[in-house]
């Protein structure tokens, strides 16, 4: 139950912001295609709590779910019907098997469609596909497989294998992809990697998470370049709050391949990503735990990030002179057809 504080700040700053400059440029169907959803007993350590190395990367509450997930959605967007696309916390600290028994009970709620966790050999093919075919999974969402910013060497293909996108390929399955490295995707071996995913493997929906991580204008203008062509690669918003990076997104694909995304639990927090020089950092209201690139303070006003992220593509719809409907589209019709490809339905 929120409290004093909580109530006040919702209705005095986060739900004005919201009827007025939010929920007016959406439809009456919202899909948020980048959620995660996990309770405590899915976690096997809480790396940062115990100083491991890149724990302190990503500092995030210990149990988020399905029905606080609906609950955010319910206050978040509180005339819209919500829908996501939900899966577990992708990474070495989570028992892999248990956060995806969790995630397949999302199928109880209409509206919440889960992916399965897995990555490069995690799960021989058989089982991935009883999976998919009998439990219900419409897709992947790739294992991270380091902690925090520990990006190392790694590739795409340490990350997925042949034998899970033989089966994405085959099933028409999402495939949402974190790509690694430090350069994210300005990568020249990221794109040429994501490259031969599109091209080998035509039939999958390869869905780049946090727009590639791209977070600021100058990664966005390296890396558009090379995705242009590939029409079966899309960008989901989870974080991305500029709205010169959705800006230059939008000069170089359809918006069709635009899917709006959050990245909840952590577009929860009330503040805003912005960068300073060459990284990102998200300036937050004081009060969430201390985490590698969080600064809080309380000089300012804020707002749920969510909104951030809607405001950074209504800004940047404005500038490329995209039309409302097609607006509209990006918010719930882009990702549903990706979703009815999978069902057979697209």
């Amino acid at each position: 139950m929120a409290d004093k504080k909580e109530t006040e700040q919702y209705q005095q700053i986060d739900l004005p912001f919201y009827k007025n400059e939010i929920a007016p440029i959406l439809p009456d169907k919202v899909l948020d295609f980048h959620t995660h959803i996990y309770i405590k007993d899915t976690w096997k350590s809480a790396p940062w709590r115990e100083n491991a190395p890149g724990g302190k990367y990503m500092v995030i509450i210990q149990d988020y779910s399905i029905e606080d997930l609906l609950y955010d959605g319910q206050i978040m967007f509180p005339d819209k019907s919500f829908n996501a696309v939900c899966f577990g916390m992708p990474t070495p600290a989570v028992d892999l098997d248990k956060t995806n028994d969790y995630t397949i009970q999302t199928l109880a709620h209409p509206g919440l469609y889960p992916l399965i966790i897995t990555g490069r050999g995690l799960i021989p093919p058989d089982q991935l596909e009883e999976a998919i075919v009998h439990k219900g999974f419409l897709g992947y969402k790739v294992f991270l497989n380091w902690f925090g910013d520990d990006y190392g060497n790694i590739t795409v293909a340490d990350m997925i294998g042949p034998a899970e996108m033989k089966l994405a390929d085959r099933r028409r399955l999402i495939v949402l992809l974190h790509v690694p490295g430090a350069e994210r995707l300005t990568s020249p071996q990221v794109q040429k990697d994501v490259e031969l995913l599109s091209k080998d493997y035509p039939q999958a929906g390869i869905v780049l998470a946090h727009c590639g991580r791209c977070y600021l204008p100058d990664e966005a203008k390296r890396a558009m370049g090379a995705i242009r062509q590939l029409e079966n690669v899309y960008l989901d918003t989870s974080m991305v709050m500029d709205p010169t990076v959705i800006e230059i997104i939008l000069d170089h694909i359809d918006s069709s391949r635009l899917l709006f995304a959050t990245d909840l639990p952590i577009a929860n927090m009330r503040g805003r990503r912005v960068y300073v020089m060459d990284h990102w950092v998200d300036l937050v209201l004081e009060g969430y735990p201390d985490s590698k690139f969080r600064v809080g303070s309380n000089n300012m006003r804020a707002t749920f990030m969510v909104y951030e992220i809607i405001l950074a593509i209504r800004r940047a719809a404005e500038r490329v002179g995209l039309s409302d409907e097609l607006l509209r589209n990006i918010f719930y019709q882009n990702g549903m057809n990706i979703l009815q490809r999978v069902a057979g339905k697209g």
